[in-house]
């Protein structure tokens, strides 16, 4: 142990009736300074000092020492708390938006699953999609910051070469539970759900095209000769930067500076101008080209069409007239993801239910508009 000084606090202590007269109590204090815990094993040690005579007086000393133990009852001991782990906090600090997250999936998934003729049946479907984007942007890629990017996967590839877990996608329990639903969705409907509704960025590109349509600008609409082979161009973005991050941490972080996302979403366009400038760009160019960054450029779109190939089934229904002749569906779907057969390209294919909404309508879908004219002859 280690001495600590006490000195009388000058407080008069009342005795309890019945007490000793003899009996004199005073209450001694320390500085807390010097760590004392009244708790624990003490001794206290008191040296008594006796001077006898006036002149050359006689010194007598005499040492006393009472060692003491505070019964129990006298104190509270807080149990030690034992730290959590960092992304146990990270999963506590964001619980409920992790519920309003999930509550949102779950009804997501669930409408595209059982309800989606329905949803595309409305008649104000258009409108309520374009409201859905915009709570998507802003609790999603604003509150949440859950754009997803093109940054981790290409993380979890450098993490796995160099011999290191994946445990760094803890720490973002948001985007984690994202990226488990965006996997999941790949299997029931290929890159469409993500793309078509889960993603911050491309809801504002969206949102671009449609305010290009009220401001009467004119579309550009690229040929399908052109549309082919640009769409190619993700694919090659994404191999550049599988090739970055293999070889160079360094120039993976400049490379995927060709997402947007990190300028719009994450730091709200206050970023340098050239970065700025390059994302308000491709909205500006979205009001006239619909979605160009999503379709041709995007190479996380890239990755997740890849992952697409797990999707086991055509969801969108179709009857033998689409395509040949009926070319109506082609003709009106923005992200040109419908070959002239009729058939749907699902790795282009984003999920916007407007052939859905074509489909099912008997006063739009020209095979249903001659089939009930053939019944009134």
């Amino acid at each position: 142990g280690f001495p600590v000084a006490l000195r009388d606090a000058d407080i008069d202590v009342g005795l309890a009736p019945g007490a000793p007269t003899a009996t004199r109590a005073m209450i001694l204090r320390t500085d807390r300074r010097l760590g004392f815990d009244p708790t624990r094993p003490w001794a206290l040690s008191v040296e008594a000092v006796r001077r006898h005579g006036a002149f050359m007086p006689q010194i007598g000393k005499a040492a006393f020492a009472l060692e003491h133990v505070t019964d129990a009852r006298f104190y509270l001991r807080e149990a030690a708390v034992a730290p959590r782990a960092p992304w146990v906090e990270a999963l506590l600090a964001r619980r409920g938006d992790l519920i309003a997250l999930a509550a949102l999936l779950a009804g997501l998934f669930w409408v595209m699953a059982r309800r989606m003729s329905w949803l595309a049946a409305r008649r104000r479907y258009a409108a309520a999609r374009l409201g859905a984007l915009a709570g998507m942007t802003a609790f999603v890629g604003y509150w949440g910051q859950g754009q997803l990017s093109i940054v981790t996967p290409l993380g979890a590839l450098r993490a796995g070469l160099e011999g290191r877990g994946l445990s760094f996608l803890l720490f973002d329990p948001f985007s984690l539970l994202l990226w488990i639903a965006v996997a999941v969705s790949l299997a029931l409907w290929g890159r469409g759900l993500f793309c078509g509704w889960l993603c911050p960025y491309g809801a504002m590109q969206e949102a671009s095209w449609r305010l290009g349509r009220r401001l009467g600008l004119p579309r550009l609409r690229v040929s399908a000769r052109w549309d082919r082979r640009l769409k190619k161009v993700k694919y090659a973005v994404l191999a550049a930067l599988g090739a970055a991050a293999v070889t160079s941490a360094a120039a993976m972080d400049a490379m995927v500076e060709v997402e947007p996302f990190k300028t719009a979403i994450t730091m709200g366009f206050a970023r340098e101008w050239p970065y700025a400038l390059y994302a308000l760009g491709w909205l500006a160019l979205g009001m006239a080209a619909f979605k160009g960054f999503c379709r041709y450029v995007c190479p996380l779109g890239a990755l997740l069409a890849l992952g697409g190939l797990l999707r086991r089934r055509d969801w969108i229904a179709r009857r033998p007239a689409c395509g040949v002749p009926c070319q109506l569906c082609r003709a009106r779907c923005a992200y040109q993801a419908i070959t002239p057969d009729g058939a749907i390209q699902y790795d282009e294919c984003f999920q916007c239910l407007d052939c859905v909404t074509i489909h099912d309508d008997p006063k739009q879908c020209v095979p249903l508009i001659l089939a009930d004219k053939r019944r009134r002859r």
